[in-house]
């Protein structure tokens, strides 16, 4: 079963795995939101949207979304 994030990626970047990187990490976002994470691991969604200047809700919650169904992101309810 695929899933979400393999659904996006062009057929061509199958065998290529430069391309198939990029395809996951490519964007405006993807690659701020890792640099954030990869400064401080646990951060509350509230303070990563907080330091990235421009972000939209909807489009933080997407690439998150499409980071964690890349395997690149593990995800953690806190209350």
């Amino acid at each position: 079963m695929q899933n979400h994030a393999e659904k996006n990626v062009p057929k061509d970047t199958e065998d290529n795995p430069f391309e198939y990187t990029l395809s996951l990490i490519g964007g405006k976002w993807k690659m701020r939101i890792i640099y954030r994470l990869a400064r401080q691991e646990t951060q509350r969604y509230g303070e990563l949207k907080q330091h990235i200047t421009g972000i939209t809700h909807k489009m933080l919650t997407g690439q998150l979304k499409e980071l964690e169904c890349s395997g690149i992101v593990n995800r953690k309810s806190f209350n």
